[in-house]
């Protein structure tokens, strides 16, 4: 019986923690696509418009989002170096622009330009997988402006 429950609650725990990786890749998915997009007004909607579409997808999980932190050079990221790794219940969103400012540019010089948006995810999954793990979500678009 105790070998039982052991697995029915490690099962459980899988399936929450793949929810949350779910989760954490569609808030990069859509800010990926949000900030690489045109406006009306402006050539790509910039790092605040970005950050608040990746915290209202994330509201679900958490209300503890750092957002963003702009990284100058392409992935991959280093925890700890590049942006600071999320504590339990935290997401961390962290974006490269290319050679843009904010996520904003001129059409001539960033047309085409690669934009990548990671979510980190702090997962605690009540120590029956080992503890504390950092579930990542990413998306790669290419700019319209």
């Amino acid at each position: 019986m105790p070998i039982l429950i052991v697995l029915v609650a490690g099962v459980l725990e899988m399936g929450r923690g793949y929810s949350f990786a779910v989760a954490t890749s569609d808030a990069a998915r859509d800010a990926a696509r949000h900030v690489a997009g045109k406006t009306a007004t402006t050539n790509g909607p910039g790092l605040a418009a970005m950050c608040s579409l990746a915290t209202a997808d994330l509201a679900a999980m958490t209300s503890n989002v750092s957002c963003p932190t702009q990284v100058n050079h392409a992935p991959p990221f280093v925890a700890g170096t590049d942006y600071t790794k999320p504590v339990a219940g935290q997401a961390v969103v962290v974006v490269y622009c290319g050679s843009s400012v904010n996520c904003t540019g001129s059409i001539p010089t960033l047309y085409q330009s690669e934009v990548d948006v990671y979510v980190y995810y702090g997962f605690s999954d009540l120590n029956i997988l080992g503890g504390g793990i950092t579930i990542q979500g990413s998306s790669r678009a290419t700019t319209a402006w």
